[in-house]
């Protein structure tokens, strides 16, 4: 079959990190290895990745413009014409938006629609990603999100949950493709009792990976570890790290709870490993990549019943209510202290995750639609 020219488009790829990124840089590197030529187009700042898209054949096309700071968004293509956008994404047979709230994915996906070119745009959100930034501008803008999502040929969803949240602004048919994940690169040759000695950690870790914001829940989790014997590690930074720091020395928990800060991506699956059990607290999720990491490196996980997350658990961890500390600590004790229930979750977690969310299938299913929409273009043109 013949190699397709992508472009992926997003204001939030790196340096700004967060699932949204990940999820674009490892499609690149997918798609690249099945032979089809990428590019990714996201705004003028380094990305500390330019050697390895180099080095791996991606292109990396940067769109000039004001970018606001920690929200990551291009603020002078928001205010421009989607044509504007056209010179950037020529030469691509297909243009695919990444992030439904994003000025340069809509744009791009309007001026792909524009130029005849087979266009789709993932959604990974199921509000408006809790930034009272985007909040205002949606709510003022809400004709303006309507009016360009309307424009791809197909949306893909990353979960039900996101597929019912995008609905309300747009009638372009949407698909539900779960996000991926690396199997192989979490799955390392450790045991977990060798992992632990590496990073020199004892018995009972409960461990918790991404931002420090309040939709994440964390203040929920350093409240269950009143009643859980075991050490909590930290790993991510974000707006609310001063407060947890207090609250954990205010409970009387400090000296049991590690903040690591940022820890490096190639450092994540030894850290997996060396944990009894994944705890992801979230008040709002639309998804979720880290459960897929830890399920994948054979920890069992714990999450709340919010957005995507019973999807991707669904039966192969356990799912507490969010913002409820008791039953946090209660599903924590019951995976501590049975090791038959931690040997099991673990073992499930990692069948579910390379039957449904190896990035090689997830891959296939993407490129699949990408040649769908190709053809439906090639019928209109």
């Amino acid at each position: 079959m013949e190699s397709l020219k992508i472009a992926l488009v997003s204001d939030w790829y790196y340096p700004k990190l967060g699932g949204v990124a990940v999820h674009m840089h490892d499609l690149a590197l997918h798609l690249r290895k099945l032979g089809h030529e990428v590019s990714i187009v996201t705004n003028d700042r380094v990305t500390g990745r330019e050697e390895e898209l180099r080095r791996e054949g991606i292109g990396l096309i940067k769109v000039p413009g004001y970018t606001l700071g920690s929200v990551g968004i291009n603020m002078s293509i928001f205010s421009k014409n989607a044509s504007h956008m056209i010179p950037y994404i020529e030469g691509h047979d297909i243009v695919h938006g990444q992030h439904a709230f994003t000025p340069l994915a809509l744009k791009a996906v309007s001026a792909g629609r524009k130029s005849g070119k087979a266009t789709l745009l993932t959604t990974h959100s199921i509000n408006y990603e809790n930034s009272s930034a985007i909040k205002a501008l949606a709510r003022m803008t809400f004709p303006y999100f309507k009016y360009y999502l309307g424009n791809p040929h197909r949306i893909i969803a990353v979960s039900r949950a996101s597929k019912e949240f995008i609905r309300r602004f747009t009638r372009v048919p949407i698909e539900v493709i779960q996000n991926g994940v690396n199997v192989d690169f979490f799955d390392i040759p450790l045991s977990k009792e060798e992992a632990k000695e590496k990073l020199g950690l004892g018995e009972r870790v409960i461990l918790y990976v991404g931002r420090l914001e309040p939709r994440k829940g964390v203040s929920t989790l350093i409240n269950a570890m009143k009643h859980v014997d075991g050490t909590l590690l930290v790993a991510g930074q974000g707006s609310m790290l001063p407060i947890l720091r207090e609250r954990a020395k205010l409970l009387g928990v400090g000296e049991r709870v590690r903040f690591l800060g940022m820890v490096e991506y190639p450092k994540l699956p030894l850290l997996y490993r060396a944990s009894d059990v994944f705890v992801l607290p979230s008040l709002s999720e639309a998804f979720g990549i880290v459960l897929l990491e830890a399920m994948a490196s054979g920890t069992p996980v714990i999450g709340t019943s919010v957005g995507g997350i019973p999807e991707i658990i669904d039966g192969c961890g356990l799912l507490v209510p969010p913002g409820n500390s008791e039953r946090l600590a209660e599903a924590i004790n019951l995976v501590l202290g049975n090791q038959n229930v931690e040997k099991r979750l673990g073992r499930l977690g990692k069948r579910r995750v390379e039957r449904v969310y190896d990035w090689n299938v997830v891959v296939k299913r993407i490129v699949a639609l990408y040649r769908e929409v190709l053809d439906e273009v090639a019928e209109d043109g």
